[in-house]
């Protein structure tokens, strides 16, 4: 068994002989690991010069690439996450100044993900009473009958070849999250192109993504409309769902305004299901990838959580996370100027090998340890429960139900953005039935 945790001293050393982080083309095939090692050994605290980081459409101004970075700062709260324009003061996360209602800059404004304390802690309070570890076991009996489900119609697909994205990956925590939420089963597929969309404005505008403005807001609108349908709904007749609980908080306990509902219901139904669709895609490449690994959970399926762990570890769902320096701060010998944005490059954290033995290495019996897939501190991914064990219910079930998994092609395609991290398909042969 490797080691997940190594003990080695840690002594940062920054270098300027590296030329600025080039985000397009990191991204752009889908193996940003090469150009994260380079900068973690020689350049772990990178600040990107005046034009680079205006040019990045986020204002990305420093790039933190190393495991304890990353940690200590994260839980820091001398970083956060509200910016505000010098000018006027208005909360701006990622959309112009005075959104229009129901636009996605008027809904990111009031998602928690952008949100400081005390905004923050109201919110997520709220919406944490569904997602505690003890809370998300409940529901595995009904994730693993889903699961089962959606591979009998892989199986009973016309042709071997299936796409693992389409057809089990984005319809399993899509379901949850819309079975969880109280939204019809026949309407959640109609949500694929529209929470892809808020997704790709969350991003980093990678190779044109900036250019969707209009269609992003379209999206969120109709979201937005859908939602508000729901939850008038939702008033005459609750029911036993997140739905209903968030709606009883924003009556009866006055902690959610109706904005913030359907900010944080839209919030949930995109992130609810972005990092766990990336997760098993990216996830079952890399076991295809990885012939022994694959045969190993194909003899154990009951390796599949540990498998999950680390395979969260090896190709994070989320590559980026950001905060902005709320004054002046010190990281590893580099000055950051109050107002900084500073970008978490949690997917080199991960392969850090001053803390995970042979990082590059898939090793689903390693022991995984502290890893940085779901961030840290006050904004560690509320979902995670839910994500870990959906990933390890889909790992489980592809290789009880389809022990001759194999890729169709080499060649894969990757979706543009630097934050989330993922295919856009993934075609597989299925194989003989076991």
């Amino acid at each position: 068994m490797v080691s997940g945790s190594v003990a080695k001293e840690y002594t940062p050393v920054t270098s300027q002989t590296l030329p600025p982080f080039d985000f397009a083309s990191t991204y752009r095939d889908g193996n940003p690991y090469p150009s994260y090692a380079r900068y973690r050994t020689q350049d772990p605290v990178h600040v990107l010069p005046d034009d680079i980081a205006n040019g990045t459409g986020a204002g990305v101004r420093a790039l933190l690439f190393g495991h304890t970075d990353c940690m200590r700062w994260l839980r820091d709260q001398r970083l956060g996450r509200e910016w505000h324009q010098p000018d006027d003061g208005q909360l701006l996360p990622r959309q112009r100044p005075n959104p229009e209602p129901d636009s996605f800059g008027a809904v990111a404004n009031l998602f928690m993900l952008f949100r400081d304390p005390p905004v923050h802690t109201r919110l997520r309070g709220v919406a944490n009473m569904a997602f505690t570890p003890r809370q998300v076991e409940k529901l595995r009996p009904q994730i693993e009958a889903m699961a089962i489900e959606l591979a009998n119609e892989l199986r009973d697909a016309n042709g071997d070849d299936v796409d693992l994205i389409g057809q089990f990956a984005f319809p399993l925590p899509m379901l949850v999250i819309a079975e969880m939420l109280g939204i019809p089963r026949e309407d959640f597929r109609k949500f694929r192109s529209l929470a892809g969309d808020i997704a790709a404005a969350i991003d980093f505008p990678v190779d044109g993504l900036g250019e969707f403005l209009a269609r992003v807001d379209q999206s969120t609108k109709e979201l937005a409309g859908y939602l508000r349908w729901l939850i008038a709904t939702r008033r005459t007749e609750p029911r036993d769902d997140l739905l209903s609980l968030l709606i009883h908080a924003e009556a009866d306990e006055g902690r959610l305004s109706e904005e913030e509902l359907v900010a944080t219901c839209i919030l949930l139904l995109v992130a609810g299901h972005e990092t766990t669709v990336n997760l098993i895609g990216n996830g079952t490449l890399a076991l295809m990838r990885h012939p022994d690994q694959w045969r190993a959970l194909v003899a154990e399926p009951g390796l599949a959580r540990n498998a999950a762990e680390e395979l969260l570890r090896y190709d994070a769902p989320v590559q980026l996370t950001a905060r902005h320096a709320l004054e002046p701060v010190e990281i590893g010998g580099v000055e950051i100027d109050k107002g900084t944005h500073v970008s978490f490059v949690l997917g080199s954290a991960n392969r850090d090998e001053s803390v995970f033995e042979q990082a590059d290495r898939l090793d689903i019996r390693r022991d995984v340890g502290r890893i940085m897939s779901f961030g840290m501190g006050i904004h560690f991914c509320l979902g995670a429960p839910l994500a870990r064990m959906e990933g390890e219910i889909a790992f489980a079930t592809l290789a009880r139900q389809f022990p001759k998994l194999s890729l169709v092609s080499d060649k894969v395609h990757w979706r543009p953005g630097a934050v989330f991290h993922g295919l856009s398909e993934l075609p597989l042969s299925l194989g003989s039935p076991p």
